[in-house]
């Protein structure tokens, strides 16, 4: 029998245990989950294998999904989370089946996040993120939401994508670059990007900010090829020869 260390971490997230055996790692956390026509509560757990909720009372809501069976992850907050499958729904038109939860205390932390990165081989949609301390470019903005309003914050571009960083955390992002499909530049005060997340319209959102300070159209170049042309990171030099740390 192969014999390995077991170590318990305890980690003071409330309601949120991660457990690491070896190479095994398994988040749990304590959730309500919305039904048809009431709530009910259980545990969320994550872990190598993929994602399960396993029902306090009415053990015909449990299920587990592989990694493999989930079509996109969405942490829409600390304290939401919502997981589609590929699951067709005939009475909503067949539209895919969608799992919401929300965290009874406690909340979602970046290790999360990045422990679910390295595992789904499809889409992760997250507004909970550790904030790079480089940039090649970073910016104040503001939002505009689809419904009208928005909400400010600051736009960060590094070598790994884009991050939208606004204490409303229902609308903080960060787009990897390989889930951005496009980066324009309607005028030199805003810009919209447009990425991979399921969308009532669509599997993919535009996102548009208005700059609180104008960017060069030397400077949306340079970003441009950034996103397209990723490998221009290791080849091209940073804007100014080093990395743009604009004042906020």
């Amino acid at each position: 029998m192969k014999t390995f260390l077991l170590s318990v971490l305890a980690i003071p997230l409330s309601f949120c245990w991660s457990v690491m055996a070896s190479d095994n790692t398994v988040f749990q956390f304590s959730v309500k989950h919305d039904h048809f026509f009431r709530t009910g509560s259980g545990t969320l757990t994550i872990d190598q294998e993929g994602i399960a909720y396993n029902a306090e009372k009415d053990n015909k809501h449990s299920a587990r999904w592989s990694f493999a069976d989930i079509q996109e992850v969405k942490i829409e907050s600390p304290q939401k989370i919502y997981l589609r499958t590929y699951e067709d729904v005939w009475w909503k038109l067949n539209r895919d089946r969608t799992f919401e939860f929300e965290l009874v205390e406690g909340e979602i932390k970046p290790e999360v996040v990045d422990f679910l990165r390295e595992r789904l081989p499809v889409r992760l949609v997250s507004a909970v993120f550790t904030p790079p301390d480089n940039a090649a470019y970073r910016v104040p903005a503001k939002h505009r939401h689809a419904l009208g309003g928005g909400c400010e914050g600051q736009l960060v571009f590094t070598e790994r994508g884009i991050y939208y960083n606004t204490s409303d955390s229902d609308h903080s992002r960060f787009w990897p670059i390989q889930d951005i499909e496009s980066l324009g530049r309607m005028s030199g005060s805003n810009i919209r990007i447009t990425a991979w997340e399921h969308s009532h319209s669509g599997s993919v959102r535009n996102f548009q900010f208005q700059l609180k300070r104008p960017m060069d159209g030397e400077t949306y170049k340079r970003l441009w090829r950034k996103i397209y042309e990723p490998e221009s990171w290791l080849t091209q030099p940073s804007i100014g020869g080093e990395l743009i740390q604009s004042p906020d």
